[in-house]
C-alpha cells in the first residue's frame, strides 16, 4: 500500500506551491506569466496562513476558496482579476492531485467552483465630435506650452516655449495612436527606423505611411499604416523638436525631452510619461468644452485605441481578419471589446425606429 504523499514530505502549502511553480510553471511560462502567477498563489498562501496559523495543505477544502473568493471581492478587486487568480489556483490544485490524490483527502478544493460572470463589454471610444475637437487642440498645442506669468504679460510676440516642452511630439503621439490602435507599450518601443518613410520630406510628400514590424503581445507582429494626420505629425516632430533631444544611442522613435532627470541613456519615454501626457491634454481639452458630451477626461492611451478599432470596424464591415491584423489581438472576446459601440453610440441606432 502506498504512503501518502504527506507522510513522507511536508505538509506544507507552502512546500507544495514553490515545487509547483519550480516543476510545472517556470520551465513553460513566460517571465511575466510566472510572475503573476506567482504573486496570486503567494496571496493565497497568506490568505491560509492568516485564517487558520498554518498552512497544512491536507485541511485544505473547498470552503476555503470560496471564501478566499468572497474576500477578494470585498476588496474591490475587478471580476476579471479574482477569476485570473482562481485560475492560477486552480492549475496549482490540478497539478497536485494529478501527482498524488491523496495530498487533498476532500478532493480537488477548486474543482467546482465556478468564474465571476463578467460584465458586459464596455469600449470608451471617442465620437467623431470628440475627436475632431481633440484634434483641434492639438493642432494649437503650442499655445499650452507657452510661458506664462506676469513677466509675461502684454507682449505682442508669442513668449516662448518652456524649456522641456514637445508640443509637435506630443501631438504626434495622439495622431499615430488614433491612426493605427497601438498600444502604449508598443509606441514606446517603436523605433525610428520602423517609419516608412521616417524622413520629414518623405512623410509629407508620402500617400502612404506605415509602421512595420510591431511586437506584439504572444510574440506577435504586425504592421499598420499611418494617416495623412499622422504623417504630417511625425513630419513636424522629426524636423523640429526630435534632433533637440536625440543622441547617437537613441533608436527610440519619441524622446523625452533632454535634461529631466529621469530621461534613460537612449531618452525613450516611457509608458508612465504616455499617460502623463494623455492626461493633459485631456485636462487642456475639456477646460474649453461646454457641452458635457464632448468632454474626453481622463484620456488614456486605450481610449485612442478603442477609438481606432470602432473606426477601423465600421469602415471593413467589421472584418474580423482585419481587426486582428491591426489591432494584433487573436481573442475574440477582446476583439468585439474593441469594436462593440459606446452605449451613446449604440442608442443613435434605434433613435428612428
Amino acid at each position: 500500500m502506498p504512503i501518502p504523499a504527506f507522510e513522507t514530505e511536508p505538509d506544507s502549502l507552502a512546500y507544495w506551491l514553490k515545487r509547483y511553480q519550480h516543476l510545472a510553471v517556470q520551465p513553460v511560462r513566460s517571465e511575466a506569466v510566472t510572475r503573476k502567477i506567482a504573486l496570486h498563489l503567494e496571496r493565497f498562501l497568506t490568505y491560509f496562513k492568516q485564517t487558520y496559523g498554518h498552512d497544512r495543505i491536507s485541511t485544505l477544502v473547498q470552503r476555503d476558496v470560496l471564501t478566499w473568493q468572497r474576500d477578494l471581492q470585498a476588496q474591490e478587486l475587478a471580476r476579471s482579476t479574482v477569476n485570473n487568480h482562481l485560475a492560477s489556483l486552480s492549475g496549482f490544485a490540478t497539478w497536485v492531485e494529478n501527482h498524488d490524490p491523496q495530498l487533498f483527502p476532500k478532493g480537488n478544493p477548486v474543482k467546482g467552483i465556478g468564474e465571476l460572470p463578467l460584465p458586459p463589454l464596455e469600449p470608451r471610444a471617442l465620437s467623431n465630435d470628440q475627436v475632431k475637437s481633440l484634434k483641434n487642440l492639438c493642432d494649437r498645442l503650442d499655445t499650452f506650452y507657452r510661458r506664462k506669468g506676469r513677466h509675461w504679460a502684454g507682449q505682442e510676440q508669442p513668449t516662448p516655449l518652456r524649456a522641456r516642452a514637445r508640443p509637435y511630439r506630443d501631438k504626434a503621439i495622439v495622431f499615430v495612436l488614433l491612426s493605427t490602435g497601438l498600444r502604449r507599450e508598443e509606441l514606446t518601443r517603436l523605433a525610428l527606423e520602423q517609419i516608412e518613410p521616417h524622413r520629414p520630406a518623405a512623410l509629407r510628400q508620402a500617400r502612404k505611411g506605415r509602421i512595420s514590424q510591431i511586437q506584439g503581445k504572444g510574440k506577435t507582429e504586425r504592421r499598420v499604416f499611418l494617416s495623412k494626420d499622422a504623417r504630417l505629425a511625425l513630419a513636424d516632430y522629426l524636423e523640429f523638436e526630435r534632433p533637440l533631444d536625440a543622441v547617437d544611442q537613441s533608436p527610440a522613435l519619441f524622446l523625452s525631452a533632454t535634461g529631466l532627470p529621469a530621461r534613460p541613456s537612449t531618452g525613450e519615454l516611457s509608458v508612465r510619461a504616455i499617460n502623463r501626457i494623455l492626461e493633459q491634454i485631456g485636462r487642456w481639452h475639456d477646460a474649453e468644452q461646454t457641452d458635457p458630451a464632448r468632454k474626453i477626461s481622463p484620456l488614456c492611451p486605450h481610449d485612442l485605441r478603442h477609438t481606432f478599432a470602432f473606426q477601423l470596424a465600421a469602415v471593413t464591415g467589421a472584418d474580423a481578419y482585419e481587426l486582428e491584423r491591426r489591432l494584433g489581438h487573436r481573442s475574440q472576446r477582446y476583439i468585439q471589446r474593441y469594436t462593440n459601440p459606446p452605449e451613446d453610440v449604440a442608442a443613435t441606432y434605434v433613435e428612428n425606429f
